[in-house]
């Protein structure tokens, strides 16, 4: 997106080329930009903007960073996407940009709160200035914002005015790449001042997708297995690093490897599991996104584990929170929401033929959905790993952002490499 938003090509080297950034790809085209893939990287070049119709599919990232954009071109553009996509929350967004003078007209749910589809106005042109919102139900609000922010006349102060700010790290990323840029951004809780400008980008190369690596540390953790994810940034804003701690906690153990090419910026990273797994008491709102993963790992925990602070779950792919409850009581693990929380009463003999689980018949598993959602699909397979007879309906689904996730998981339990994505 910031590439698009310059003046000059930008190669962006090892993108990860899945569902979510092959819809952002198609939408920045719509909108204009030319953008040409090689071997293991994309070419932008920033083009006149222009009007469109945009498929959002149920990438977040397309459905509220793009309609920004699509501002700055001369004439209508039409947003819409799965019918998932419709479910999620907009209202924030379009609310903003129409505070910012942008015309909008926009679907409504249930609950009478704004939503796909949406028709974007453009004019050419956003003032910017001094906007406040309310980014409770999640960050990608305020980085929708925030990277189009340069390219506004005035540039952009930016207030969150609510309780809560889900998934800081993603904003601290976001900074940190238009910082990458040459934007001037100052930063302080809940506040950010972006001044007008041109991201100036030439080569980038793209990190590997740390919350991808979850369920495979998960999987060495329930199994008392080992596994090595080689490539693992000494330095990163992700909240998939979080992982190797968060597991430690719950009784894995990490050791650090050298880089597999001695690439100082990184290392390879270790975790094996000790046949022992601790319930997690943990304040999650800034990983958000990890939950579906530790919450399949704490279903074998020898004690309760209460996940909180995660309510922006309800408003993911699917509500992840009725899901996790809803998925692990089919193979009998007991887990309730508790306010803006989870609950689950972990099962160490889970899934061991001498203790079959709880209403499950001879032991056996049971069809778990996963709701077009990838990480719910990853969820179901780490409990596979335990409980016999588990089934995952469209595991294909991982394809979100990890294509080829089912015959990685096949290889993995084979004991056979992986190889890298």
């Amino acid at each position: 997106m910031l590439a698009a938003l310059g003046a000059d090509p930008v190669t962006v080297h090892y993108p990860l080329l899945a569902r979510d950034t092959e819809l952002m790809i198609a939408a920045l085209r719509t909108l204009g930009t030319e953008i040409t893939t090689g071997t293991n990287s994309v070419t932008v070049t920033p083009r006149p903007w222009r009007a469109g119709q945009v498929d959002c599919g149920l990438a977040g990232t397309v459905m509220r960073f793009v309609p920004p954009l699509a501002a700055l071109a001369n004439g209508d553009t039409f947003f819409d996407g799965d019918p998932a996509a419709r479910t999620r929350p907009m209202g924030t967004l379009v609310r903003a940009l129409r505070d910012l003078g942008i015309a909008v007209d926009a679907a409504s749910t249930a609950a009478g709160e704004p939503a796909l589809p949406l028709t974007v106005h453009g004019t050419g042109k956003i003032a910017g200035g001094y906007l406040e919102i309310d980014a409770t139900a999640s960050s990608q609000f305020v980085s929708a914002l925030l990277l189009c922010a340069p390219r506004m006349t005035h540039g952009l102060t930016l207030v969150h005015t609510g309780k809560q700010l889900p998934s800081t790290p993603h904003i601290e990323m976001t900074v940190a790449v238009l910082r990458a840029a040459g934007i001037e951004v100052q930063s302080a809780p809940g506040r950010w001042a972006v001044a007008p400008g041109i991201p100036q980008l030439t080569e980038v190369q793209i990190e590997p997708d740390l919350s991808n690596a979850g369920a495979f540390l998960a999987a060495a953790l329930i199994t008392g297995g080992q596994v090595q994810i080689p490539h693992w940034p000494c330095h990163t804003t992700q909240p998939g690093a979080k992982f190797l701690e968060i597991f430690a906690q719950m009784g894995g153990v990490v050791t650090p490897r050298p880089a597999v090419d001695s690439d100082s910026a990184s290392y390879t990273a270790q975790l094996s599991g000790t046949g022992k797994i601790y319930p997690l008491d943990a304040d999650l709102s800034a990983v958000g996104e990890l939950v579906p993963t530790i919450a399949a790992v704490a279903a074998f925990a020898d004690g309760t584990s209460q996940l909180r602070h995660i309510g922006q779950l309800r408003g993911h792919e699917t509500n992840r929170l009725a899901a996790i409850v809803n998925e692990l009581g089919k193979v009998g693990v007991r887990a309730r929401e508790v306010g803006d929380g989870l609950e689950i009463i972990g099962q160490p003999a889970l899934g061991q033929s001498e203790l079959p689980p709880a209403n499950i018949s001879s032991g056996h598993g049971a069809d778990l959905e996963s709701y077009a959602d990838h990480r719910m699909a990853t969820f179901g397979a780490i409990l596979g790993l335990r409980i016999p007879g588990v089934r995952v309906r469209n595991i294909e689904t991982t394809a979100k952002t990890l294509p080829g996730f089912a015959r990685q998981w096949e290889k993995l339990v084979a004991g056979e490499l992986v190889e890298e994505s």
